[in-house]
């Protein structure tokens, strides 16, 4: 039910500001209450949505406050696990990340915003493997969960995705280099640009 009702809220079938009571969500899956309930406080845990004594749930409004919060969250967050895989990621997860770099850029190079999503994924990814650092990687999947909803809505302002590809070599170099202090600043780095530019277009976006 929770993973259901997850998919629903990003993929925006459930409207940010749209109040549903647990009666209504159990109607509408056919099951009973009690699970419903159990999902919503789980994806409460997790930011997607917000209870409602008695009432039900909301999904959030997703302001620019509530943007910059996440991303400072998701900068210290990257910079934990940056410094944790220059420490400890072997030749296996590196040459994954050299991989999702090289197709980052070429994504990147033709202006395909899905596909450069796709590798930037990997890249994160194997950095998260590289660090091994269950406990860091929960939080961070748990608490930003919208970002990667609202960067698919809203896309790239005006050059960030070379940007970003500038910024994907310094940080890969860094753990190659097992410069961790290197590695960390470069991951905080990109987090910080990725904040701006979103900021900018939920701006623009209005």
């Amino acid at each position: 039910m929770r993973e259901m009702l997850r998919a629903e809220i990003l993929q925006g079938g459930w409207a940010a500001g749209e109040h549903r009571t647990l009666s209504t969500i159990a109607a509408r899956h056919g099951v009973s209450i009690s699970p419903v309930r159990e999902a919503l406080l789980g994806l409460e845990g997790e930011g997607l949505v917000e209870m409602r004594q008695h009432r039900g749930a909301v999904v959030p409004v997703l302001d620019a406050a509530m943007l910059a919060d996440l991303y400072d969250l998701r900068g210290a967050l990257h910079a934990l696990l940056a410094r944790r895989a220059a420490e400890r990621a072997g030749p296996a997860v590196l040459a994954i990340l050299e991989a999702a770099e090289a197709g980052y850029a070429e994504a990147a190079a033709r202006g395909d915003a899905a596909e450069a999503l796709r590798h930037n994924d990997r890249f994160h990814g194997a950095i998260e493997e590289g660090a091994a650092c269950p406990q860091t990687s929960a939080v961070y999947h748990a608490r930003t969960a919208f970002v990667h909803t609202v960067r698919l809505r809203l896309g790239f302002g005006p050059g960030r995705m070379a940007e970003a590809t500038a910024q994907h070599r310094v940080l890969l170099a860094a753990i190659a280099a097992r410069d961790a202090e290197a590695a960390a600043v470069a991951a905080f780095t990109h987090a910080m640009s990725a904040k701006r530019d979103l900021l900018a277009r939920l701006e623009h976006d209005g």
